[in-house]
């Protein structure tokens, strides 16, 4: 979805830059540059798309349909349309976080790997790499809480 909202975007800038009613034609030569796949049906969908936000202005003329821009005032942002609503678990593990009660990062997950080597042995890490990594690490990280 991020791509389709910067190909909006692009366009309308296009458009608002252009300064005159634009055709499905006309969308796609405006494109046609920065998207390489960008075809008719594309930017009809994408016209559709900002007339629907308030961004653009449809009028039929002569049988064909052109969009007109709106004033820059008008209708919301293009990336307004979508509303990301965040879950219940990651507003439950962000105020963990931010209370201490769940840590993260490299420290933790180097206190994890010494709390496992210490406890598993070279079963767990048979990698020389591993256990020389773990060695170096200072003692209160190998006993801390992660």
């Amino acid at each position: 979805m991020a791509d389709l909202a910067t190909r909006r975007g692009h366009l309308l800038a296009a458009i608002r830059q252009h300064g005159r009613p634009v055709t499905t034609q006309l969308a796609e030569q405006l494109l046609t540059g920065a998207w390489p796949t960008y075809g008719r049906n594309t930017a009809r969908k994408d016209l559709r798309g900002l007339a629907r936000a308030g961004l653009l202005t449809a009028a039929d003329v002569n049988g064909r349909r052109v969009y007109h821009p709106t004033s820059r005032e008008v209708g919301p942002p293009v990336t307004a349309t979508r509303h990301i609503q965040p879950s219940p678990d990651t507003e439950r593990v962000l105020g963990q976080i931010e209370r201490g009660e769940i840590r993260c990062g490299r420290d933790a997950a180097r206190e994890i790997a010494a709390r496992h080597q210490a406890a598993y042995g070279d079963e767990v890490w048979p990698d020389s790499a591993w256990a020389a990594a773990l060695a170096s690490l200072p003692a209160s990280a190998k006993g801390g809480n992660a």
